[in-house]
């Protein structure tokens, strides 16, 4: 018994190692952005007047569906509006994070052989798993307690110690529970790929239940870990009830994974993996056609999130029209200026926001090829003369396609689950008019992949940036010029601004230009 505590020390040891830099990005970045978003709300809501105005306007079904439901209007304060449009936005990211911590260390170390070379030592067959689910916890934990204490630092009005820790702890028990069904599904399927988009898959499920059942008012939004974290009513009742299941439920389904990685048998999943064809195909053979094949999960799953999104948001459009037009503070959220229907606004903001979303699975299936890279089978590749530009270019080819795709899914989604209120020919409009800015992001990409490989991860500060200023802009009169320095904040947002095309064709140059440097840099560079 002592000898297998050891072992689990060493390998608990060895996982803060490897973890102690992006770990402790993501804690900084989770907490010090809730302390910072909680201390623009006092200028945001000076007085009770704008504090009532907000809860009237995140009343509306659309900001429901987004947010989760308004609560506590009797006793409405800076700090309980903060957790109620900011929550469910923090419980996704720890969502993410857990999802990319555990397969990182399981599935993807058992892919990779890592995990085969550790098991040939004195090592247990689960101690691998129990220890990045014991860091997990930790970390999940640490990060609550963090984001807790800078909030009550902050101290904005009606901040409480108790609110605060309500707050922080539904983030850490969501991430506890994400853990949990990552390290499931790692047991569950045979490629990192696999686990990875099942997980992100789950969550994007979740965050459709949380806002029907927000909505309608069903048990949807109790069955989604994110709608039950959402229950805690942070800085008003601050339950602790759902932080518990929340936390059970983490707990249940972690040892439903580790007795199952008991019996499973090392490099195979629970589902087998389908058995692929004898001979590749004469497509398959072709570098289009390997980055086809290893990004099509990718760019399906994402294309599928965006519908159901998609329909998610267009489902309530029927409400909007009706909503009170002379709200000020709606008219500086959404952008409403007394001459637009207020539904015309809120498409304009859906795009704005689910557009950038649109860009994850651009930049992704973009940074594949240094993942197929750090892998080692681009020099496999390579040894049959299939020239570098060739290959890059082939999943840039992808990443476009899955561009239009995504936008093109998305507009189906509002039209189809609107009832009639918004036309197909505008929604499409709005929604491709957004392409140039999502491959000025893919052509980031292409550039750090060709330059800078090990610094890819600086894409994702970029679209955190990116989405911090569009979707917080006009609420906290963030200048123009601010958001032109996003590709994003340089898109006519239809219908609600007239339609221009320079901005488009100098987005789209941008692009050009960036993947033509980062083609040019792949070819020059050493490969690994």
């Amino acid at each position: 018994m002592n000898n297998n505590f050891a072992q689990l020390g060493r390998y608990f040891r060895f996982v803060v190692r490897r973890e102690r830099i992006s770990s402790l990005i993501w804690g900084v970045c989770i907490a010090g952005s809730a302390a910072m978003f909680a201390a623009l709300y006092p200028g945001l809501l000076p007085g009770q007047p704008e504090i009532v105005q907000m809860g009237v306007m995140m009343s509306n079904p659309a900001m429901v569906a987004m947010m989760g439901n308004v609560y506590g209007a009797d006793q409405l304060s800076q700090a309980s509006l903060m957790a109620q449009e900011c929550l469910i936005w923090y419980l996704i990211t720890i969502a993410v994070m857990n999802i990319f911590l555990i397969n990182r260390h399981t599935r993807v170390d058992e892919e990779q052989g890592r995990l085969e070379i550790i098991r040939a030592l004195p090592v247990g067959k689960l101690t691998g798993s129990t220890a990045v689910i014991v860091f997990a916890l930790g970390v999940n934990i640490l990060i609550g307690v963090a984001t807790a204490g800078l909030l009550s630092l902050v101290n904005i009005g009606g901040t409480t110690v108790a609110g605060a820790f309500a707050y922080g702890f539904a983030i850490s028990a969501v991430g506890f529970v994400f853990a949990g069904l990552t390290l499931l599904a790692a047991q569950l399927f045979s490629a990192a790929n696999a686990v990875s988009g099942f997980s992100l898959g789950l969550m994007v499920l979740f965050y459709i239940m949380r806002a029907l059942g927000d909505v309608s008012g069903s048990v949807l939004s109790v069955i989604s870990p994110l709608g039950l974290g959402l229950k805690v009513e942070a800085f008003y009742r601050d339950a602790v009830t759902p932080i518990l299941i929340l936390f059970a439920e983490g707990v249940l389904i972690t040892v439903s994974a580790l007795l199952i990685g008991m019996v499973r048998d090392h490099g195979t999943g629970v589902i087998p993996a389908r058995k692929g064809r004898a001979h590749a195909s004469r497509f398959l053979r072709s570098p289009l056609g390997f980055a086809g094949r290893v990004s099509q999960g990718t760019a399906l799953g994402w294309g599928a999130a965006l519908f159901l999104l998609g329909a998610s948001y267009g489902s309530v459009c029927g409400n909007i029209d009706g909503f009170v037009a002379g709200n000020e503070l709606m008219k500086k959220v959404i952008g409403a200026d007394g001459t637009n229907a207020i539904i015309d606004n809120y498409v304009a903001m859906i795009f704005v926001v689910m557009s950038m979303v649109a860009s994850v699975p651009v930049v992704l299936i973009t940074l594949r090829m240094h993942g197929e890279e750090q892998r080692g089978r681009l020099e496999q590749i390579f040894a049959r003369s299939v020239p570098r530009e060739q290959l890059l270019g082939s999943f840039l080819l992808i990443s476009l396609v899955t561009s239009v795709l995504a936008e093109f899914l998305l507009a189906i989604g509002l039209f189809l689950t609107a009832g009639g209120a918004l036309p197909l020919g505008m929604l499409l409009k709005a929604g491709l008019s957004y392409l140039p800015a999502i491959w000025v992001m893919g052509g980031l990409a292409v550039l750090l992949v060709g330059w800078l490989p090990k610094l890819t991860v600086l894409v994702w500060a970029v679209f955190g940036y990116t989405f911090f200023v569009m979707y917080f802009g006009r609420v906290v009169d963030v200048p123009k010029w601010i958001m032109s320095l996003t590709p994003f904040g340089n898109v006519p947002q239809l219908p609600v601004q007239e339609f221009t095309v320079v901005p488009l064709v100098v987005l789209t140059l941008i692009a050009l230009v960036l993947a033509v440097i980062g083609v040019q840099g792949f070819k020059a560079r050493d490969i690994g």
